[in-house]
């Protein structure tokens, strides 16, 4: 482009006030024409030949003005891009970052210099090779590996993240990191779960799609440990709620982990689960669940529920479970209920189609 191009009155100007702005016009104008699709090789030796002499002036504004260029060239000579990378912070991050021409070697090189802030650099770029994201984990301090984390679009693979819960089992913040970091191994999660908080529990549940048994187990221990006397008497309706509105508003609400809830004695859970599901108040749902005469008014909310048919027999056997042995039990000792509930289905179930072999499986290591 025209506006690109290094005039001779811009040579002029240089010549004649040398000050700050003036360089500044020229630095931009060059790196411009350095990445133009018509540059001659006579050309680029030129702009290369003045990248040299800008690099090496005492104003750190003007070198942050032509590194803004260089940063989305391609292919620049060595010793420039060398020149860049040893420069002050506040000139070399923004390259570091995004200038996509450089190597593994070259990114291990900068993660040796003691500067976190450029090691952090490289933790941010775009599509960082899992080799580079092993050397980080391996030689950089904890807080370029939680930068690193964060990157979404660095791979990370299972070995490594093995390496991080190994080095920072203790670390609040890269714990935090990993629950929030999109994609992660369901065996990572294994790993790290039972040293999560409970907010981070919570987020956890809310954020990944863990396999079912998980999941259940993690909302059953949220619940617990947010709902001192968890029970149908005695629950906190706006935490069950909250934390049922959460994993609908997230897509977590899955049919298996609502059937799993009802055939657990979790009752509440269940109840608010219907209230999202089919969009029906929550007195409305308990009036359907416990009018024992009318059963096909509990099929039709299963159906406003979208739960699939084939989930039905565990339902109606969990409900009837509750209703038999609601008062055999210390309504307080929410273990020992949900143990008789799941006790009971299990005798219940006299085919294979009342529970898939997966929820069987779920529910004897429970009462186990």
């Amino acid at each position: 482009m025209k506006d690109n191009q290094l005039t001779r009155q811009d040579v002029q100007n240089l010549s004649a006030n040398p000050q700050l702005d003036a360089k500044s016009v020229v630095a931009q104008k060059v790196g411009a024409y350095y990445n133009g699709s018509s540059v001659s090789s006579k050309g680029l030796k030129l702009a290369e030949d003045i990248f040299r002499l800008m690099l090496k002036d005492v104003e750190v504004k003007l070198r942050q003005v032509l590194v803004d260029s260089l940063k989305n060239c391609h292919n620049l000579p060595k010793d420039i891009v060398e020149s860049v990378i040893r420069d002050t912070d506040s000139v070399s991050v923004p390259f570091i970052q995004y200038y996509s021409s450089l190597d593994n070697e070259d990114l291990f090189k900068i993660l040796n210099i003691p500067s976190i802030s450029k090691q952090k650099a490289v933790a941010q770029r775009l599509n960082l090779p899992h080799e580079v994201s092993q050397y980080i984990v391996e030689r950089c301090p904890e807080e370029v590996v939680g930068v690193l984390i964060s990157n979404e679009t660095a791979v990370i693979h299972e070995t490594t993240y093995a390496s991080i819960i190994k080095k920072y089992s203790e670390s609040e913040d890269i714990k935090r990191r990993l629950v929030v970091r999109s994609e992660l191994p369901t065996s990572v999660i294994e790993k790290i779960v039972n040293s999560l908080s409970e907010e981070l529990k919570k987020r956890l549940v809310l954020s990944h799609n863990l396999p079912a048994d998980l999941a259940t187990d993690l909302v059953d221990e949220v619940k617990e440990k947010t709902t001192l006397r968890i029970s149908e008497e005695y629950s906190s309706d706006r935490q069950i709620e909250e934390l049922v509105h959460q994993l609908y508003a997230s897509n977590r609400l899955t049919p298996s982990l609502v059937v799993r809830a009802i055939c657990m004695g979790d009752l509440k859970f269940f109840e608010y689960s219907l209230v999202y599901l089919s969009n029906t108040p929550i007195i409305e749902v308990r009036k359907i669940l416990f009018n024992t005469s009318v059963d096909f008014m509990v099929r039709n909310l299963l159906r406003k529920a979208y739960l699939p048919k084939s989930v039905f027999p565990a339902i109606f056997s969990a409900l009837k479970v509750i209703r038999d042995i609601k008062f055999d039990c210390c309504s307080s000792n929410y273990k020992m209920f949900r143990h008789k509930v799941a006790e009971r289905i299990l005798s219940y179930a006299q085919s294979a189609e009342e529970l898939n072999p997966d929820d069987i499986k779920y529910l004897l290591s429970k009462i186990n």
